[in-house]
């Protein structure tokens, strides 16, 4: 059984035609003296190009299989071959040979949002009035009076230009956007009176847009379609970034937030309820007796909403103890039975260590 044509193509003698087809594709792409590439190579090229005019015809691959190559006509490049680097991108990619250009895109915009924990707590919408680059209605984004334009002389309408220069290499084709048509293909016959030509004019215009709950600062949220807007191309993004504003007494740390309240030392030492703050309410916290000064408490899904999946972050509320500066003697017999040596206290974030481990 032949198996050069296989061979060239990287291919088993059993593969399909698909597999034939992506392996031509990649071989084609790589060998082909009009290509970029650093092993462009045109007896190669040649080769893998007349393998797969037999091989993708399934007459001819039944022929070749049993007889080889004396039993197949392969001369020559044939329907199923490509003579040129535009006629494979043609089939392969499409687009009447051309190879496919990227869209050209608008600038994008930026806004600062400041926000206060409370709103970050619930979600909020924000509006605010932006300057950009609108197309121009007047030429609907043309830049040519009245929408009149004619096929640019430079690129003769295909917005780019092609070059092909002889290196040590081989041939080396570049293709560049045209910088007289900006990629269009067209040019105005006359430019637009109120664009000057460019396609777009400035506007300002209020855009309402959601902060979601649970936001963090410095997020950044992406508003697609609400930026610069360009000729010839699509519009760029509007980007919020999101300030949230320091509150006065919860401090947070992803998802969990911090406080500290006072307690007199009554309260700490037989046990009492106090209220705590929260970003949309209060919320009751019971003190055990013989609450110790710093000690922390934790109060389960009292922080912020969380962004990802559902629930609450969880609230740390950090005792201070207020000893009283004037006291009777009675007091003072009473606190001497509780005299005794101070352990190294640990820190806030300690204690919160402790409790969640």
């Amino acid at each position: 059984m032949a198996k050069e044509y296989y061979e060239l193509l990287g291919v088993s003698e059993d593969a399909s035609q698909e597999e034939i087809k992506k392996a031509y594709r990649k071989k084609a792409k790589k060998y082909h003296p009009d290509s970029n590439s650093e092993e462009a190579d045109e007896e190669k090229f040649k080769k893998i190009n007349k393998a797969y005019q037999v091989l993708s015809d399934e007459e001819k691959r039944k022929k070749y299989d049993r007889f080889g190559k004396q039993g197949v006509n392969a001369t020559g490049s044939g329907a199923a071959g490509f003579s040129n680097f535009e006629d494979l991108f043609n089939t392969f990619f499409g687009g009447g040979g051309r190879r496919r250009r990227r869209q050209k895109r608008g600038q994008h915009l930026k806004v600062e949002a400041e926000i206060t924990l409370e709103e970050a707590y619930k979600g909020v919408e924000k509006t605010y009035e932006v300057t950009s680059r609108k197309k121009c209605e007047e030429c609907n984004g043309t830049g040519a009076e009245n929408g009149d334009t004619k096929t640019c002389p430079k690129c003769d309408g295909r917005g780019r230009v092609e070059k092909v220069q002889r290196t040590l290499f081989g041939r080396q084709r570049t293709v560049t956007q045209c910088d007289r048509c900006g990629g269009s293909g067209n040019i105005p016959k006359e430019k637009c009176s109120s664009c000057d030509g460019r396609g777009v004019v400035e506007k300002q215009e209020k855009i309402s847009f959601e902060i979601p709950k649970g936001v963090h600062n410095g997020q950044k949220l992406r508003l697609k379609g609400k930026g610069h807007e360009i000729k010839d191309g699509r519009p760029g993004d509007l980007y919020v970034f999101v300030r949230v504003k320091e509150h006065p007494d919860l401090q947070r740390k992803e998802n969990d937030l911090f406080t500290t309240i006072k307690l007199g030392i009554g309260d700490a030492v037989l046990g009492a309820e106090a209220e705590v703050p929260t970003p949309d309410s209060t919320a009751k916290l019971k003190v055990p007796r013989g609450t110790q000064p710093g000690q922390v408490l934790r109060l389960k899904n009292k922080g912020m909403p969380k962004q990802k999946g559902s629930g609450h972050g969880d609230l740390y509320v950090k005792v201070d103890v207020e000893i009283p500066e004037d006291f009777d003697e009675e007091d003072r017999e009473f606190l001497e039975k509780f005299r005794r040596k101070p352990e190294r206290s640990k820190t806030f974030f300690e204690t919160v260590k402790d409790l969640i481990n």
